[in-house]
């Protein structure tokens, strides 16, 4: 009975994390393709619910629509690969503090993010070799390439506030500053870090844009 009372309540604690950020990457995401499309001078979305369902009727129609399995793929690989990519980044949230909810305390928390984080690699690049395209593969590379060169610089300025902080627990992180807040002695690597994950989200569609004027 104690035992399925704790996986109970892991389960809630698990939910309670993981909804709001689903949320907040949902809206997100809408936000980024207005953006886009105003770049691109065009509409963005806008039917259902003035756009603001977007999200919902998006991921309505994810789980609704048909599944398209290459005929030469490797097919256990095939489904494996974005299953694998899913469950890396749902443990990734497990270590980050929310407040006092926390669903995982871990003192090495923010190396194991980092090692999760870097697993994610090996997702995008089976997603591309399971199915038996050059295209593909060449596609998963490239992304693989760029998340690689992009979290070795957030990840050495994430070491640079835990070396301030002295510790890898990241409810540390938090304890840490309550008197000031870490930005103020950090500027400079808070500039660094905001131009790596601009160019890591933006480089894709500056490629783009290049390719479509030429």
């Amino acid at each position: 009975m104690k035992t399925l009372l704790l996986i109970i309540f892991i389960l809630i604690k698990f939910l309670i994390i993981i909804i709001p950020a689903l949320l907040s990457v949902a809206y997100l995401t809408l936000i980024e393709r207005k953006i886009l499309s105003a770049i691109q001078i065009r509409r963005g979305p806008n039917v259902v619910g003035y756009g603001l369902l977007q999200p919902l009727a998006d991921g309505l129609k994810f789980f609704l629509k048909e599944t398209i399995i290459p005929i030469k793929s490797n097919k256990g690989l095939f489904f494996f690969a974005p299953l694998l990519f899913l469950v890396l980044s749902f443990c990734s949230w497990s270590v980050i503090p929310f407040d006092s909810i926390t669903l995982v305390n871990v003192n090495l928390g923010i190396l194991f993010y980092l090692a999760l984080s870097s697993l994610s690699v090996y997702g995008i690049i089976l997603a591309g070799w399971s199915s038996n395209s050059r295209y593909a593969f060449l596609g998963s590379l490239r992304s693989a390439a760029q998340m690689i060169s992009y979290e070795v610089v957030l990840g050495l300025l994430i070491l640079t506030v835990a070396a301030l902080s002295q510790s890898f627990n990241l409810r540390e992180f938090i304890a840490n500053q309550n008197l000031s807040y870490y930005f103020f002695a950090l500027i400079p690597i808070f500039l660094i870090y905001f131009v790596a994950f601009w160019l890591k989200q933006i480089e894709p569609l500056l490629i783009f844009q290049k390719q479509k004027l030429n």
